[in-house]
């Protein structure tokens, strides 16, 4: 029986946003997604028109020019995590917040979805920096008007040139239910497989039974503990690639355990070869039984 797809979208939800960290040599990395509840609505125009090169008296070549989107988030309140993490404003030791002229705001994927009559559609903005929101208010009257919040958004190409990623019709389960465990990374097209010393040879994570089974071309895993600590080790196909590791945000040391919370942990392997990288997630769910 054919699969069945979506016919209309509605409602805004899910809102999360994931700092994006990108290094000296160009590779970048993305934090684990931090959910911003309340979101009211959401408006994006694209940027940047295709131009035409004119010669021998007509258009010779279309210039393709995706220079990304702008537009307005709006939100009940923002979160202050947003604040902090993003807008870099400061709690002071009273836990007062502080707005500072110097601070440069960080760089961030949005991920957020829209509801569908089958299926609810999942997006990613790789790269999207924010500005302040505004101060407004009023007296009540003879009703309460609720004010919201909005950020103006402005997403950009990254030095890939990815822009956005949404779930279709048939992405896989796996994908779709880590949407937003860890900031999903295509695998094939621009980024790096098979011949470009990106991929894995092996991944393990103590003797946990990754799902599905470990595939140098899937990139998405999930794994079910009830140890309090498991090995993860990961070896790149290519001898030259480095292989960077870190489990809910933090560094870590490649062949050495891994401490899990209860709950889901997501364990990310960044492969990178040259100038290429290739992103693995893994979202490990401790439960609470069991202590070894």
């Amino acid at each position: 029986m054919p699969k069945k797809k979506n016919k209309v979208k509605f409602n805004i939800c899910n809102v999360h946003y994931a700092i994006l960290t990108v290094a000296e040599d160009g590779t970048f990395s993305f934090g684990t997604p931090v959910p911003m509840p309340g979101a009211v609505s959401l408006s994006l125009d694209a940027n940047g028109e295709p131009s035409n090169f004119y010669a021998d008296g007509y258009a010779y070549y279309t210039i393709s020019n995706n220079m990304g989107y702008d537009g307005d988030l709006e939100l009940a309140m923002v979160p202050e995590s947003f604040r902090t993490d993003v807008l870099k404003e400061t709690l002071d030791a009273n836990n007062v917040l502080i707005e500072n002229a110097k601070a440069q705001g960080e760089n961030f994927a949005l991920l957020f979805e829209f509801d569908g009559d089958v299926r609810k559609i999942r997006h990613v903005l790789y790269k999207c920096a924010a500005s302040r929101p505004g101060i407004e208010s009023q007296t009540n009257e003879e009703e309460v008007e609720v004010k919201t919040e909005t950020l103006s958004i402005k997403a950009t190409p990254l030095a890939n040139g990815y822009v956005k990623a949404k779930t279709g019709d048939d992405t896989t389960d796996a994908v779709y239910q880590n949407w937003y465990n860890a900031v999903y990374i295509p695998s094939g097209g621009d980024e790096p497989s098979g011949g470009d010393g990106t991929d894995l040879a092996s991944l393990t994570i103590g003797s946990l039974t990754l799902v599905p089974a470990f595939d140098a071309d899937t990139v998405a895993y999930t794994a079910a503990t009830t140890n309090a600590t498991n090995t993860i080790t990961a070896t790149a196909a290519d001898a030259q690639a480095e292989v960077a590791i870190t489990v809910n945000g933090s560094a870590h040391t490649n062949g050495q355990a891994a401490t899990w919370e209860t709950g889901d942990n997501v364990v990310r392997i960044v492969v990178t070869n040259g100038n290429t990288t290739k992103a693995y997630t893994v979202t490990v769910t401790k439960s609470e039984e069991g202590n070894g």
